[in-house]
């Protein structure tokens, strides 16, 4: 049974952004985000193994086993999962899950309290900080046992709730909007949770990192701008002119409060990761994906409280992961072919 924690019986409301940045009404583009798989898998029928290291991870191992069938035959239709000596195996190990949640007390409002004359007074919390990860090993091996491909994935969560939540009352319309696969991703994460909803998130965006590596995936990405004082400049986002975007905000002078300038750079990164996807080569892909991952760290590093920051960086990576991925079988395929010389 899937452990429970005490917000599950709460609607969280995330905590609003006040000022520059991504509050208010929201800026939305969409990116047309196309990757090649990094690595293909032989033949039509694959097997998916999920072991945990900790026997507290088992249950989101089950969980990831089934989410990554899912979406491996989402991509690729001639694919088929098989018990039955397989043409690939696909092993997953859990390393690390958890999922926390922190109260914390708005230093403002105790101040205001101050100011009142209510010292006394025992200051509740006013938001909570959830905070999730999970990291696993992963690897895919042809029936012979032959790696396909390897590597260690890690996703993150991190989001601040309004403490004063209300009690659910519709269950059903609050689970609709949980994310799934083959669902639109929505381009925020407003959408409330339960701490059981952040599980399902957290195991969706592995499965999706995996599958990612193995099969040819075409998503239509809603992405936020940020605004505020850059609002004049997105007007560029908005007819692609995404070099003239980047740009800009290269020659903006800087803003003044470090956190503000947080979302100038981020935009960059936005600007960078778009060009990424519309560039004509590997090489110059991989240029603008190490470039938008620059930026979207510099944002978080100079605003670490902008939970919007955070997602980015997660689908960057992916990104990035594959052409350098896609840029080392050229450089090994020397030694691939000396050893079919020796077998023959």
């Amino acid at each position: 049974m899937r452990k429970r924690l005490v917000l599950s019986c709460f609607l969280l409301i995330p905590v609003a952004t006040l000022g520059q940045g991504f509050g208010g009404r929201k800026k939305t583009i969409v990116l047309e985000r196309k990757l090649p798989a990094a690595a293909k898998l032989p033949g039509s029928s694959f097997n998916v193994r999920v072991a945990a290291q900790n026997p507290q991870y088992k249950d989101v191992a089950d969980k990831l086993q089934s989410v990554i069938e899912t979406q491996l035959i989402r991509y690729n239709s001639d694919l088929s999962p098989s018990d039955d000596k397989p043409d690939a195996t696909i092993a997953i190990r859990v390393l690390n899950y958890n999922l926390t949640q922190r109260a914390e007390t708005d230093l403002t409002a105790s101040l205001t309290h101050v100011g009142n004359n209510q010292q006394g007074r025992q200051q509740q919390p006013t938001s909570v900080r959830v905070t999730g990860n999970l990291a696993v090993t992963y690897q895919a091996r042809t029936r012979g046992g032959a790696t396909i491909d390897a590597a260690p994935f890690e996703v993150k969560y991190m989001q601040v709730f309004d403490q004063t939540s209300q009690t659910i009352t519709k269950t059903k319309e609050l689970f609709s909007k949980i994310p799934h696969p083959g669902r639109k991703p929505a381009a925020d994460d407003d959408t409330p949770h339960t701490m059981g909803d952040v599980e399902e998130l957290l195991v969706n965006r592995m499965a999706q990192r995996v599958a990612a590596r193995l099969v040819t995936t075409d998503e239509r990405v809603p992405v936020l701008l940020a605004r505020g004082k850059l609002d004049s400049n997105n007007r560029y986002a908005d007819a692609g002119q995404w070099t003239e975007f980047v740009e800009n905000l290269e020659m903006m002078t800087p803003l003044p409060d470090v956190d503000d300038d947080a979302y100038r750079l981020y935009n960059i990164g936005v600007g960078n990761e778009a060009l990424g996807y519309k560039a004509q080569s590997p090489t110059s892909a991989r240029r603008y994906f190490e470039q938008a991952v620059l930026y979207y760290r510099k944002a978080g590093d100079a605003n670490a409280k902008e939970k919007y920051f955070i997602e980015p960086v997660n689908r960057i990576e992916i990104a990035l992961e594959h052409y350098k991925k896609l840029a080392a079988p050229a450089k090994a395929a020397p030694k691939a072919s000396n050893k079919q010389g020796k077998g023959k």
